[in-house]
């Protein structure tokens, strides 16, 4: 039975690693902001008690020289904090890119005549470009700001899409080589007792 047990220590070790060499690491300058302001924004947030939603707000653009998409198009942004979706949504100059998450966290904050939505999102699904811009295959944004008049119109948003925080390769080869340690130990207690 210690066999076995230590048979399985040393291919989970292995396994550890190996990975170092074939899992995708990110970036860590890497990011995407869409952007718009004033009259190059347009559509309505619709308030219902505490849940907030678009069909649809025009005009994003993302801003970060050299990312997917700079330049080239425009993205729609729809949301509902109430089912917790969320998506950006390219046109054709923007190559037709979607990217899809959840809403993860979301505060309003009146500021005199406006109100300031702030969420929190987990993207969860990016398409090829971004993903491979970023590093990773799922993004988050935290501290996305749309600003909202009195009657919801946006005058203001910028959602930063980060990627998603992937262990570093270091941290699986010192995984790894603490496992093969234990494994170590284990076969000289083994050993020993013998």
């Amino acid at each position: 039975m210690g066999h076995a047990i230590v048979k399985r220590i040393l291919v989970v070790a292995a396994s550890m690693l190996v990975l170092p060499f074939v899992a995708q690491t990110a970036h860590a300058d890497s990011y995407v902001d869409f952007s718009c302001a004033g009259s190059s924004c347009s559509g309505a947030v619709t308030q219902t008690g505490s849940n907030y939603s678009t069909t649809g707000i025009a005009g994003l653009v993302q801003t970060v020289s050299g990312a997917p998409d700079y330049g080239t198009g425009t993205f729609d942004l729809i949301f509902d904090t109430s089912a917790d979706t969320i998506s950006l949504n390219g046109d054709a100059g923007a190559g037709g890119d979607t990217l899809l998450g959840s809403i993860v966290g979301v505060s309003p904050d009146a500021l005199g005549s406006q109100t300031l939505l702030a969420l929190t999102v987990d993207w969860t699904s990016l398409p090829t470009d971004f993903q491979t811009y970023l590093g990773a295959s799922a993004g988050n944004s935290v501290g996305s700001v749309i600003y909202l008049n009195t009657s919801g119109a946006a005058t203001s948003i910028d959602f930063t899409v980060t990627p998603t925080a992937t262990p570093e390769p270091a941290s699986f080869l010192l995984l790894g080589a603490g496992l093969l340690a234990l494994c170590g130990l284990r076969c000289r207690k083994a050993f020993d007792a013998v």
